[in-house]
């Protein structure tokens, strides 16, 4: 018997597709939870792709192999992608990795392996697809001749790729001013002698409730305690500021000058070092790249590259690659390691602080720094180690003194626990010296200000009635807007479902358009909310009685403070987040299974164990909150600065 599958990727027009299109014999299959949803509205029964997932994790494993493996395989005259994008030694390919995976490998091998166990399982004849190319592309490559019929239609004007907010255009052309006139205007002050330097970002100087001084005050929330510590030895700093958001570019003048008096230590951005000569020379390498990828787009080689297993993505990611090749990172990237040797050139540093090492100008400041043999620290900021890309690294890709190519690391990296510790070396084959134990510096205020907290003064701060059950859903500025949009209406249909309940949004501080959440909350009716962006995360975590999270540490956070968690993980993106293997939280995977997980979370005397497993799971991960994180960095930074 005949069997037709309905791969319905779009939410629009689809009644008359379903009437026309569907047989007794045909199964139909949505995208999404949200067109699942349209579709059994409309008296159809509906599956979804991800059901067809056998091994969430060991997708996501997939994904991560590719796109490791990627940069090592020849596209060019017998020369690998890592090999032909070179600027002075560094190879660029660093510096894009993370976009490239993040946009499109992430979920698309995934999709690959959902589409190879639903073709296997339901043994169809004809596929009808609607909304998805890369569908399409993937089932035309792979099993055209399994298939009578396979026909495609698509609404969509714009595909989602990896251009999603990129910068381009007119865009574009406003970003490099805006950091033109951010150049201009820089500090007075007159140089150290050695210093210390800082790399840090505008989007650090936050809001942040002193429990000292009882009052909010604006601070660098890695740095700000570290840059105390070393103030009081006397050490000579120096503070090199980076951003990329126009909007707080606009603000960026009054910010230095806001920094530079909280400090007493001078803050530049690095635009300061640009020259006339440096966008000279680096014009050049970016007609290079205009050439390079018509060169590639003639390669054979290239486009076998491009492949999983058997299935060609060429047709799939030219066009992305394309847009990685021509966005703002790769256009300014010779400009970044130009700058960086500048910088050094003219600060002289003794040691270099960074808060990651694994952004662009990061990476030319740790290249350069080692040729020049000075020491170079960076800090840990994400718990995600054995899931997190940039943390993940093939043992023949870590820097040597051999091949100058490879990924260059930092001399140290401060990490939060033995847990990130082993998690480095084991996962990202870091050597065994380079993680050194230090605690988190941005929670060393906790053990003193939670004996402060009451629910209370908190929840009359907040204007939050003190009685009601408060459900905390901590946001992150997720880059795949379908699974924002899927976790988000779930969360605010899910609260229509309980009274006496209070859903507070802890928004990420580097989401700027929190519209997205009341547009949600106005379609859905719901009232019995409010919206926090840089209201003190612990202070939150204090009065919530549930946390939901999707992919970030603040799950970790919440059971360091015995607060149930649920994960949200609907398109089974996050197998690998440490916190989902852990196996302590609710995994959630629909909006029935999100009310029924409230519910339980309610329920305080059957889950004791879980609230138990949960602390000792923080602390193994995170390590202790003892205050002492930006004195033990202070002190690795002096020691290597003798």
């Amino acid at each position: 018997m005949k069997k037709k599958i309905l791969l319905i990727f779009e939410n629009s027009e689809i009644k008359h597709i379903l009437d026309s299109e569907t047989s007794n014999e045909s199964l139909i299959i949505a995208g999404d939870k949200a067109i699942q949803e349209k579709i059994t509205n409309l008296g159809y029964t509906c599956k979804l792709i991800n059901d067809y997932s056998k091994n969430p994790k060991n997708e996501i494993d997939k994904a991560i192999e590719w796109i490791k493996k990627w940069p090592d395989k020849s596209v060019l005259n017998g020369k690998s992608f890592k090999d032909i994008l070179v600027y002075d030694d560094l190879s660029i390919f660093w510096f894009l990795e993370h976009r490239f995976y993040l946009y499109r490998i992430q979920s698309l091998i995934p999709l690959i392996e959902q589409i190879k166990n639903m073709i296997s399982i339901e043994n169809p004849t004809e596929i009808f697809i609607k909304g998805n190319r890369d569908v399409y592309h993937i089932i035309n490559r792979k099993y055209k001749n399994l298939f009578d019929n396979i026909q495609f239609i698509s609404e969509e004007k714009n595909y989602n790729t990896i251009s999603h907010k990129s910068y381009s255009g007119n865009r574009f052309l406003k970003l490099l001013a805006l950091k033109f006139f951010r150049g201009l205007k820089t500090s007075k002050k007159e140089d150290t002698t050695e210093p210390i330097l800082i790399i840090t970002e505008m989007s650090n100087w936050r809001p942040i409730f002193d429990y000292e001084k009882k009052k909010i005050i604006h601070k660098d929330f890695m740095f700000h305690d570290i840059i105390k510590n070393l103030k009081s030895s006397n050490l000579p700093l120096r503070i090199i500021d980076y951003e990329n958001n126009p909007k707080r570019l606009l603000k960026s003048n009054s910010l230095r000058k806001e920094r530079e008096k909280a400090f007493d230590v001078t803050v530049e951005p690095w635009e300061k070092y640009i020259t006339p000569e440096i966008i000279k020379k680096t014009k050049k390498f970016n007609h290079d790249l205009e050439i390079l990828w018509e060169k590639l787009k003639k390669s054979d080689e290239f486009k076998k590259s491009l492949t999983y297993e058997d299935i060609s993505l060429y047709d799939i990611l030219q066009y992305d690659i394309e847009l990685v090749l021509k966005n703002f990172k790769t256009y300014m990237s010779a400009t970044f390691i130009e700058t960086a040797k500048r910088i050094l050139d003219i600060i002289k540093p003794s040691v270099i602080l960074m808060h990651d090492e694994y952004g662009a100008l990061q990476l030319s400041i740790i290249q350069e720094a080692k040729k020049r043999k000075i020491p170079t620290i960076s800090i840990q900021h994400s718990a995600n180690f054995e899931s997190h890309l940039s943390y993940i690294h093939l043992k023949h890709h870590i820097q040597d003194e051999k091949n100058n190519l490879n990924f260059p690391i930092p001399q140290k990296i401060c990490v939060w626990s033995e847990k990130s510790k082993e998690s480095l070396i084991n996962h990202g084959n870091f050597p065994e010296n380079v993680p050194v134990i230090t605690g988190d510096p941005r929670i060393d205020f906790l053990p003193n200000a939670v004996k402060q907290f009451t629910r209370e003064n908190i929840c009359q701060k907040l204007k939050i009635p003190i009685k009601n059950k408060i459900i905390v859903f901590a946001t992150q500025p997720i880059k795949n807007l379908k699974e924002k949009e899927l976790h988000t209406n779930s969360v605010f249909k899910s609260i229509k479902k309980f009274d006496n309940v209070f859903l507070l949004i802890k928004a990420h501080p580097l989401e700027d358009d929190l519209s997205f959440y009341k547009d949600i909350a106005k379609k859905f009716n719901v009232t019995n909310y409010s919206i926090q962006k840089f209201f003190n995360l612990y202070e939150i975590l204090y009065i919530s009685d549930v946390v939901i999270i999707t992919q970030s540490t603040v799950g970790s956070e919440a059971m360091r403070m015995k607060k149930p968690v649920i994960c949200l993980n609907m398109l089974g993106l996050h197998e690998n987040e440490p916190i989902l293997k852990s196996g302590i939280p609710f995994i959630v995977n629909s909006e029935p299974q999100l009310i029924t997980a409230i519910q339980n979370c309610f329920k305080i005397e059957t889950i004791y164990k879980k609230i138990i497993d949960g602390e000792s799971f923080a602390e193994k991960e995170m390590g202790k909150a003892d205050g002492q994180a930006s004195k033990r960095i202070a002190n690795l930074i002096t020691e290597l600065k003798q």
